[in-house]
């Protein structure tokens, strides 16, 4: 079945929806009463998507949201539009600001909070430093930014982008030495701070940017992470902004992409069900 099969299927109505979430982990199966009851899901008005749980025992008559607890907890939006909304995140389309916020803060988590480093022998990690930032009228030179660090490994495409203050030794190395693993091949242009990687660690190799694209002897080029700064500056256009808390979502967005492709929907699931654990 494809997504979008799969996405007409338990969008049809509410209860669907539900279903297909609880099965999935991402609502609660069930939930107990403050008076140590078990309550009941039931039918009621007031909200989106008109499901709460309630106490059976009327004397009590406490009820909660189905959402209580979940990822989707706070958001005045039907469940099913939710769900649609998710997958045009992992399309990368357009999705509600709740959402946009919410699942941003799911990416920091992975790729800024809690990185997972790539690399590791015989894999090649390309690593390079680019400016993130805006030109008047969208044209001419860059009047400020931010600069971010980065590296891909080309086998397995996992990415890190990691904004930075300056491109010195004493910030790039360190950041290197956390987000890739030992016996990575390195490649990288000749800026000087890249001198200072530690050989006992990498291999490094170079290329000189002033002279070749490609070195023609070693075949040594950083084409991919290139790319890749090229994707995230199309992708970030419309929402560029020199703030850091701002730029930290919008990169790890990238990041998710470029990692995890056309996966994104089922990797966004699981994250989701680790992150907003539910009964």
């Amino acid at each position: 079945m494809t997504l979008k099969q799969l996405f007409r299927k338990i969008t049809i109505d509410e209860d669907t929806c539900i279903a297909w979430l609880k099965s999935n982990g991402l609502l609660a199966t069930g939930m107990m009463c403050k008076c140590g009851r078990i309550m009941r899901p039931g039918t009621f008005s007031g909200i989106a998507d008109g499901k709460e749980w309630r106490c059976p025992e009327k004397s009590c008559k406490k009820f909660a949201s189905m959402r209580i607890g979940s990822f989707f907890e706070g958001a005045h939006i039907p469940l099913t539009e939710l769900v649609e909304f998710l997958n045009f995140w992992a399309d990368n389309l357009q999705t509600t600001a709740f959402l946009h916020k919410n699942l941003g803060d799911l990416c920091v988590e992975e790729f800024l909070v809690n990185p997972q480093p790539i690399g590791g022998p015989e894999h090649i990690v390309e690593i390079d430093e680019s400016k993130f930032g805006y030109r008047k009228y969208s044209r001419g030179r860059m009047l400020s930014g931010q600069w971010v660090f980065g590296g891909i490994d080309r086998e397995t495409k996992d990415i890190f982008m990691i904004p930075v203050q300056d491109r010195s030794a004493a910030t790039l190395v360190p950041l290197i030495q956390r987000y890739i693993l030992p016996g990575t091949t390195i490649l990288s242009d000749e800026w000087a701070s890249y001198n200072s990687i530690p050989a006992a660690s990498f291999q490094h190799l170079t290329v000189n940017h002033s002279l070749n694209f490609v070195d023609p002897t070693t075949g040594v080029h950083t084409q991919t992470v290139e790319s890749t700064w090229g994707g995230a500056k199309k992708r970030l256009r419309n929402c560029m902004t020199t703030n850091p808390i701002l730029l930290d979502t919008h990169i790890s967005e990238v990041c998710w992409q470029k990692k995890y492709g056309e996966a994104s929907f089922s990797n966004l699931i699981m994250e989701i069900r680790k992150q907003y654990p539910v009964v």
